[in-house]
């Protein structure tokens, strides 16, 4: 490796494992730092350029990515498959004939399916007849990998009820117990005392211009807090740097903050942890997960690298599915037509007493006619809607090839983003609002899959995950979850959680998750492995237990040592004042990003 002034580094060091670097020979680079922050995008996530000979994962991002529309009656069936493989023993329902004929009927009734699937005009025959082939597929699929779609369109996302064994979902409600003891529990700012952080990126992320990052060596797991304060501090981006060519603004007048709805900060970045493959199917944390201390939580830190094993083969498919942009087109709406009912006589003729403008009087009397028979074909011509295509049975039905993420990136294993939080309620506050729509993370972070578990819940009704994507609409106008639940979801979705509250509202309940961010294994970004813990309070406990006479000291001497040290490692409270800063410049980006995304709109223009 190369650092900067043209000095050589040895990379990996002699005593860091290999498997989380990339390629010995290689150079191993990182965004924002060796490399200008935007070098993965400024030539668009589908083109190739200088730094990055591969194609990217797509973002969600509606300014750089936009699906294939759907009709309602294709949403419509894909709502069904999701509400028929949450059905106990669906697996084996699904050929059962009897079984069949009772969710048939359910379905053309609009019955509980079409309270969940919304808005279309009917299920028809030809529509069950498509699901129920399509839910034998799902059954082979599930047998042979114990997860299933959800949805299953542009983008894709997952759901399993099996994956993680119960033996682990124990050991995480184990481990992370102490997290939740806490005499000053960390209520997420905004959420009314009701969601719990547990481990959050948003507190202590990395800081441009602040925070320091190590060239020449790495940060071991076990004595991470040592080296705090250690590194050159890593720059401030330039504009330039935040900038790219899909994201049209107009100039910055001189003392103009930079953009605050860019996609990329020029302040803030969270931070992932590096895992490494073990074996044929194991996964090892290597580096400090960010606000989780490795020789405290070091249970924790086990099993949660059991969780992300189990959730590689889910990333493999659904990243299988992003390779390749076409659309999975149950329906054409291109096949919908309509009647052309023939208008009564004095249905036209009271139309044309109705004509009362000077250019329509004006008109002969047959060109008058024509209009009003048209005008009433339009108001009562009935649409004929499409049917399914003829289903071809391909299992998941995406070509591009495999992704293998343990495989094709063994050498350098991945980086994750870890959240853990709660969401309590008690009979005080018995309702979760809900959140807002949002995409994880900036461009920064280059987050192209999510991984949620929900491992504990007690005492609450069903809650739901939403999602959406921006739509591509061009040529449109020319076309005739319970506990244990396991959600994978592209970064092509954006989501929200839906509102849920208390079963018994006499009783507390909760809900409990994992959230898992996977930054684009094909580029790279600062992490723990090189950037050292910030946290003034590690470093103090840290300095109070070693081997020095600083511990000697009174306390009221060390308080003030401690109080003393200024700018850096940060302490808990400017560290929440951060927290606020960064969620409102991603507030401010999340707030354009919907406004892109409504504002493609289209209108159908009837001639």
């Amino acid at each position: 490796m190369t650092g900067r002034g043209g000095r050589k580094a040895t990379w990996p060091p002699p005593d860091q494992d290999k498997s989380i670097t990339k390629d010995p020979n290689a150079r191993y680079r990182v965004l924002g730092y060796q490399l200008p922050l935007n070098a993965a995008t400024e030539l668009g996530f589908r083109k190739q350029n200088e730094f990055f000979p591969f194609e990217k994962y797509p973002s969600a991002n509606p300014i750089r990515w936009h699906g294939t529309p759907a009709t309602l009656r294709e949403r419509d069936t894909i709502a069904v498959l999701d509400k028929l493989t949450d059905k106990p023993d669906w697996e084996r329902k699904v050929y059962d004939d009897g079984i069949l004929g009772k969710w048939r009927e359910e379905c053309k009734q609009m019955g509980e399916f079409m309270r969940i699937a919304g808005r279309g005009e009917g299920f028809s025959d030809a529509m069950f007849d498509y699901c129920a082939a399509e839910l034998r597929d799902y059954a082979s699929i599930s047998k042979t990998h114990g997860f299933v779609p959800a949805i299953d369109a542009t983008a894709t996302v997952y759901k399993s009820d099996v994956i993680i064994p119960e033996a682990v979902k124990d050991a995480l409600r184990l481990a992370a117990k102490p997290l939740e003891d806490v005499s000053d529990p960390d209520w997420h700012p905004g959420s009314n005392g009701t969601v719990l952080d547990l481990v959050h990126p948003s507190l202590f992320p990395l800081l441009y211009g602040r925070s320091r990052i190590l060239l020449h060596e790495t940060v071991p797991l076990k004595r991470c807090v040592e080296y705090t304060g250690r590194g050159e501090i890593i720059p401030q981006p330039s504009e330039d740097d935040i900038e790219f060519a899909e994201y049209d603004r107009p100039p910055r007048s001189p003392g103009q903050p930079m953009h605050p709805e860019a996609a990329y900060s020029a302040r803030f970045q969270w931070l992932p942890c590096e895992v490494a493959f073990r074996g044929t199917d194991g996964a090892e944390i290597v580096s400090y997960i960010n606000n989780l201390h490795p020789g405290k939580h070091s249970a924790l830190y086990d099993v949660l690298g059991q969780v992300i094993s189990k959730v590689v083969p889910m990333w493999n498919k659904c990243l299988k599915a992003t390779s390749s942009t076409r659309a999975i087109e149950r329906i054409d709406g291109a096949k919908a037509s309509y009647t052309e009912p023939k208008p009564p006589s004095e249905e036209v003729d009271r139309l044309v007493d109705q004509q009362t403008g000077p250019r329509e009087r004006g008109m002969p009397m047959p060109v008058r006619r024509r209009h009003a028979e048209d005008e009433w074909v339009q108001a009562n011509r009935v649409l004929i809607q499409p049917e399914p295509n003829k289903y071809d049975h391909r299992p998941f039905r995406r070509g591009g090839g495999t992704i293998d993420l343990r495989e094709g990136f063994r050498s350098q294993g991945l980086q994750v983003i870890v959240k853990l939080a709660n969401i309590h309620l008690t009979p005080g506050k018995t309702a979760y609002d809900g959140g807002s729509w949002h995409i994880e993370g900036s461009l920064n972070e280059h987050i192209c899959a999510s991984a949620l578990y929900y491992y504990d819940s007690e005492n609450i009704t069903d809650s739901h995950l939403s999602f959406r994507e921006a739509m591509d609409i061009e040529g449109v106008d020319r076309k005739h979850y319970d506990q244990d639940d396991w959600g994978h979801l592209e970064k092509l979705y954006g989501h929200r959680v839906e509102p849920f509250r208390l079963a018994d509202p006499s009783r507390p309940g909760h809900r409990k998750i994992v959230a898992l961010f996977l930054v684009d294994p094909y580029v790279r970004i600062p992490s723990t492995i090189n950037v050292p813990p910030q946290r003034k309070d590690w470093w103090q406990e840290s300095a109070l237990a070693a081997e020095s006479r600083f511990g000697e000291l009174p306390p009221e001497l060390i308080e003030n040592v401690v109080r003393n040290v200024e700018d850096f490692p940060i302490d808990l409270e400017e560290a929440k004042q951060l927290r606020l800063e960064l969620m409102e410049e991603r507030k401010v980006f999340v707030a354009a990003a919907d406004a892109k995304l409504r504002e493609d709109t289209f209108s159908f223009c009837e001639h």
